[in-house]
């Protein structure tokens, strides 16, 4: 029973058009070119699947702070200093990826979704010229609708989750990080050259 419920969660988005359940973002429409400032690095998460619509993942980072929720068949930017990150996706599960960011480039992460014990979970993989997804990158971004975040009404979200979830979320991603190796690792593994 458990099984078929989530079967139909994960596979209901393919027969709808209803919204996403990401609560702190907003459309953006118009769509607008995303860019880098010069001093800072920009991350574009994309989850170009309608798997799972009526379900969205908190991205928040190794500080604790909220980037963002990912809408099915959606897209966003969040500008982040340069270095070294852990972006952490918290929904059924915990899934988490590195990242060394150069200042002026764009980066790219997938968001895809797979079946749950109660609900679908949520995963990250770099989009690199490395892997597979890179030549499907510029198609995934035409497909999929642009938002932005909510900062504000994010972080107050994590806020009233609770400091000590938020960081058990952290800790469980850095965890996750410590164990991936070979080319689970690599996946899940930006470096700076990485960016366009």
């Amino acid at each position: 029973m458990k099984r078929a419920l989530c079967l139909a969660v994960l596979t209901a988005g393919l027969a709808s058009g209803c919204a996403s359940a990401a609560r702190y973002m907003e459309e953006v429409h118009p769509s607008r070119k995303i860019v880098a400032p010069p001093d800072l690095a920009t991350v574009v998460f994309v989850r170009p699947s309608k798997l799972a619509f009526a379900v969205s993942a908190n991205i928040i980072d190794e500080g604790g702070r909220f980037i963002g929720d990912i809408p099915a068949k959606g897209h966003f930017a969040a500008v982040v200093p340069p270095g070294h990150h852990t972006f952490v996706i918290w929904a059924e599960n915990t899934d988490a990826l590195s990242a060394d960011l150069a200042p002026g480039r764009i980066y790219f992460i997938e968001v895809y979704p797979s079946m749950g014990a109660f609900s679908a979970q949520m995963h990250m993989k770099a989009i690199k010229p490395s892997l597979p997804n890179w030549s499907r990158r510029d198609q995934w971004m035409q497909e999929t609708t642009q938002f932005r975040a909510d900062q504000a009404g994010g972080q107050e979200n994590l806020v009233r989750k609770g400091e000590e979830k938020v960081r058990e979320r952290v800790r469980r991603g850095m965890e996750h990080m410590s164990k991936y190796e070979g080319e689970k690792l690599d996946s899940r593994t930006l470096g700076a050259g990485d960016g366009v």
